[in-house]
């Protein structure tokens, strides 16, 4: 490497880790040039700044490269030629490793073939001890197991039927009870069953008695539960009735109001046909008293010769004896309030022909007025 890589100013860079030089020590005399170089590296690029930001400062970055491949190069040929006499060493090595195998597997074969039956012998014998050991054991546990069921009987017997019916618990009360606990059934669980026997009866004589008290409170609350439907279902029927009374009422009150209704409705055009006829008997009076106004009038002036004539001549052939006009009205008869009176009449006829009320009077009683 040049002086001028070596000693080229540097703005961005790069450091390299600072190494001390190593003493070379190793006995493999193949690898001992190659300390030499590692050495010199060490050296030489121990404070070497790379700066690769220029062309120049790359390229003799480059160049460090190569010198610093160059020795790891040589190092791995080197050590592919130290180990291959190594190499060969382990292959034979391994050969008799593998022959030192097979002679040993072969002697152990013909060993094996002397022990085989007397192994195969003892293992037999072994196989049969423990399968009798096994069955024995297999006998034992099915036997406790046995006695143990007959005692978890007695045991669980009360959880079983704890919410039966007293007729159930009875039964099953005089089968434990029934239950004898045999020396040679039980052997050495006699004890135990005896005292779990014994807990059952117990228990069930608590149970028994309180599936009496349930089934009579049961059959009070049945008994009372019923007269409680009777009840209900006459409580229900009285409803029901009442609610066809109420209905009843109600369809006769609304066929009241309706009949009430009708009435009024008949009453009110009644009234409107009233109030008419008044009406128009109001405007035939009202034309009467008009015309009388008009009468009265035509009174105030002088009657014509000839008018007077006429009603002497009307007179003459008038009847002789006619009844007379009674100026008031007939009491059972309905005078009309707007009529005029006799009286009234009379001074009308007697003022148009200018004679005295008599002889109005008698006009009128002679035309039958």
């Amino acid at each position: 490497m040049s002086a001028k890589a070596q000693q080229a100013p540097l703005q961005e860079s790069i450091e390299m880790p600072a190494v001390a030089p190593k003493v070379a020590v190793t006995d493999i005399a193949e690898y001992r040039p190659h300390e030499e170089q590692i050495l010199r590296l060490e050296t030489t690029y121990a404070n070497l700044v790379v700066d690769c930001s220029t062309s120049e400062g790359l390229a003799n970055a480059k160049e460090v490269r190569v010198d610093i491949r160059d020795v790891r190069y040589a190092l791995a040929n080197t050590t592919k030629t130290a180990l291959i006499p190594y190499q060969q060493a382990v292959k034979d090595a391994q050969a008799r490793v593998n022959q030192v195998k097979e002679f040993g597997e072969a002697l152990k074969d013909r060993v094996l073939a002397i022990e085989a039956p007397v192994d195969e012998a003892i293992k037999a014998e072994e196989k049969r001890a423990a399968d009798a050991k096994a069955e024995r054991e297999r006998v034992e546990a099915e036997r406790v197991d046995a006695i143990r069921a007959k005692i978890n009987r007695f045991s669980s017997v009360a959880a079983a039927y704890a919410s039966r019916s007293a007729a159930d618990v009875a039964n099953v009360l005089q089968n434990v009870k029934e239950s004898v606990i045999l020396p040679e059934e039980y052997a050495e669980f006699e004890a135990e069953g005896t005292i779990a026997r014994d807990n059952a009866i117990e228990q069930l004589e608590t149970l028994y008695r309180a599936a009496i008290d349930r089934e009579e409170a049961a059959a009070k609350l049945a008994a009372q539960q019923k007269e409680l439907d009777e009840l209900r279902e006459k409580q229900r029927i009285a409803d029901e009735n009442a609610e066809k009374e109420r209905q009843r009422i109600a369809a006769e009150d609304r066929q009241r109001i309706a009949d009430q209704q009708a009435e009024l409705n008949r009453q009110r055009e009644q009234l409107q046909r009233d109030q008419d006829a008044q009406r128009l008997k109001d405007e035939q009076n009202q034309r009467d008293r008009e015309e009388l106004a008009r009468l009265r009038a035509q009174a105030v002036a002088p009657a014509s010769a000839a008018e007077a004539i006429e009603a002497a001549v009307v007179a003459a052939a008038s009847p002789a004896v006619v009844p007379e006009v009674d100026p008031a009205p007939v009491a059972c008869e309905v005078a009309d309030s707007n009529m005029p009176s006799a009286i009234e009449v009379v001074e009308v006829v007697a003022m148009a022909f200018c004679v005295t009320n008599d002889e109005a009077s008698a006009w009128l009683r002679t035309l039958s007025f």
